[in-house]
């Protein structure tokens, strides 16, 4: 009796669990929906672009000097400043240059001394002349004054009593011998002064001469002040080609140049240099500050004219680098260049922008690394926000699917209600939701689906 009474009862739940069951529409897992809530917040679409992280700028140190290095005072990752000793030079061929160019000068200014005496015999001898001249000219009226009381005692054949033939012909070759002597006179003073012409000019010659020794021999001076090599400005040294016992060459004195001693980079600024792809271009370049866009004409002209997407252009990035994965760090854009280039290995155009990093923090991004740059070319704050997949299409109408409690009695397990709306921007995880349209509501929390279920026709906005 017993074992009857337990097989009526298991057959009654059976019975009942067959009947519940043909109540229930049973969905596999594959076939569930999915859902998603409607929320308010921020939203921005981002445009992503890598690039590696650089210093402001980058100095190539060489030196100014040539020789044999004796010390070498820095390492790659030494921050050096203005004035530190970088490298230190044998000093003795410089000092041997220097020697030289003192000598150089040395000689060089003597010769100028005794250019300088010349134009002073030259002017002693137009003086001495110009005496001698002077004196002929006193001794000629003696001589004509003589002649001339002569004269008047000759009466017409040439002779006078008082005088005889002798004196008359002494006294006019007296006068003709004193002229004869003022000419000779004149022309030692033309000679002299033409010497001291020549004097003169030797003079300015060997003057230049000795400004260019005394330059060479500064110059030397410097060159051996510069077997110390310092630094030119704060910054870190990246690389160091040079050790002791190396020999280098002068950077100005070369004509190869100069050996390169190491890089020094300023890091008082850093920034990244990012590619971006073509068809990304025009979208940067609508949110770049003014002052960052391309020289070309009318370019910044007109985008300043434009007063609303004026608002637009703060320039603001975000920047990740692998070394933080947690962080974050701002920059702005500094440079957008005009010229783009042809990606190797490829047919893609890119354009290099230059965003200056400006967290607080950027003392930690490391020089070389890679940086993921995110510009936010649009973005709405405090919207109404539905999840992306969330968005669908129904009779060409654009709307979501609003998850609703199922009717009394029914057996639906998934009731639902499409909400028509205007959409806006879209970041790929939530949609902005410009306007509800008709007289539907869609309130913050609601629940809509991501994920229809297997029953619904519906394409997928």
């Amino acid at each position: 009796m017993k074992k009857w009474l337990i097989l009526i009862c298991v057959l009654i739940l059976v019975g009942v669990g067959w009947w519940f069951a043909r109540q229930q529409r049973m969905i596999p897992l594959w076939a569930m929906p999915k859902f998603g809530d409607v929320t308010r917040g921020d939203i921005r679409v981002p445009i992503t672009a890598a690039g590696l992280i650089h210093a402001s700028q980058v100095i190539e140190v060489k030196p100014e000097a040539s020789g044999e290095i004796t010390e070498v005072r820095v390492v790659e990752g030494t921050y050096v400043h203005a004035g530190d000793t970088l490298v230190v030079l044998d000093p003795a061929d410089e000092q041997r240059v220097l020697d030289q160019r003192l000598a150089d000068h040395d000689r060089a200014q003597a010769l100028l001394t005794q250019a300088h005496v010349a134009v002073d015999r030259a002017q002693v001898n137009i003086d001495s002349a110009k005496a001698g001249l002077e004196e002929l000219k006193a001794q000629a009226q003696i001589y004509d004054f003589e002649l001339a009381k002569i004269e008047e005692t000759l009466d017409e054949n040439d002779e006078s009593e008082y005088y005889n033939p002798q004196q008359i012909n002494d006294a006019r070759a007296r006068v003709r011998m004193n002229h004869a002597q003022q000419d000779s006179a004149t022309i030692a003073i033309i000679s002299a002064g033409l010497t001291k012409a020549d004097a003169e000019a030797v003079v300015q010659s060997q003057e230049a001469t000795v400004r260019s020794a005394r330059k060479a021999m500064e110059d030397a001076e410097e060159r051996l002040s510069e077997t110390t090599i310092l630094a030119s400005r704060d910054g870190i040294v990246t690389r160091v080609f040079v050790k002791s016992g190396m020999l280098v060459q002068s950077g100005t004195q070369s004509l190869t140049g100069g050996t390169p001693l190491m890089m020094l980079a300023d890091v008082s600024k850093k920034k990244v240099i990012a590619r971006l792809d073509e068809a990304d271009y025009g979208r940067v370049l609508n949110v770049s500050p003014i002052d960052a866009l391309p020289e070309m004409p009318d370019l910044r002209e007109t985008a300043a004219a434009d007063a609303e997407q004026l608002q637009s252009r703060g320039g603001l990035v975000r920047l990740t680098v692998d070394a933080f994965p947690d962080d974050e760090f701002e920059g702005r854009i500094e440079r957008v260049e005009p010229q783009g280039r042809l990606n190797a290995g490829s047919s893609i155009i890119q354009f290099d922008v230059h965003v200056e990093i400006t967290d607080p923090q950027r003392h930690m991004l490391p020089l070389g690394a890679q940086a993921q740059v995110e510009f936010t070319v649009e973005s709405a704050v405090d919207v109404l926000l539905v999840p992306a997949e969330g968005v669908k299409t129904r009779d060409g109408q654009r709307g979501v699917y609003v998850r609703i409690p199922p009717e009394p009695g029914s057996n639906e397990q998934f009731n639902k209600r499409f909400v028509a709306c205007r959409f806006g921007i879209s970041d790929g995880e939530h949609t902005q939701v410009i306007e509800i349209l008709g007289n539907d509501k869609l309130n913050v929390g609601a629940t809509i689906y991501t994920k229809m279920p297997q029953d619904v026709d519906e394409d997928e906005g």
